[in-house]
């Protein structure tokens, strides 16, 4: 009985001179102030389980060949929006959804794992003429184009801004 009567004459005192009221201010405030941070933390941690499932996602269907692009990212889509539903991530929405699946194929294309290249028709053969000669690709055509300006000495080449000057015949031809 003695050390219950030691706690309420302890706790009548820190009532009686304010401090427990003190205390008690003190830790709402606290609370109040790490609440925003607590919320911001926990929606980073959520956001970071959704794109790492979406990255899976991705990759998951990226592998499946009878599904077109379209179908593989209603069906990311979905299977996201599931999860996030499933942990009860009552703040998502479906263009939240849409961007983190979007955000995970663009890494998944960056890590160099999407195999999936549009298909291209081969370019057309070239007639036998044609193939005699190399073919120019457009740098060295870039090339060819800068070397033929550059040898012409600068009494011969014209500003772009004037017109071309007629050659007058002079008199000691005749």
């Amino acid at each position: 009985m003695e050390t219950f009567k030691q706690i309420t004459d302890v706790f009548n005192w820190l009532e009686s001179t304010g401090i427990l009221v003190a205390i008690a201010a003190l830790i709402l405030v606290v609370i109040k102030q790490v609440q925003p941070y607590l919320k911001i933390h926990i929606k980073n941690k959520q956001i970071n389980q959704l794109t790492d499932f979406a990255l899976t996602t991705v990759t998951k269907f990226a592998t499946l060949e009878g599904l077109s692009k379209s179908d593989r990212k209603k069906m990311s889509d979905k299977d996201v929006a599931d999860f996030a539903s499933q942990f009860g991530f009552t703040w998502i929405t479906p263009e939240i959804v849409d961007s983190i699946v979007e955000s995970a194929y663009q890494q998944f294309k960056k890590l160099g794992y999407d195999n999936h290249e549009p298909a291209t028709s081969p370019e057309p053969t070239e007639p036998a003429e044609k193939s005699a000669t190399p073919a120019q690709t457009p740098a060295s055509s870039a090339l060819a184009v800068a070397q033929s300006s550059t040898a012409k000495p600068e009494s011969v080449a014209e500003p772009a801004s004037e017109a071309p000057k007629t050659v007058e015949k002079s008199d000691e031809n005749a």
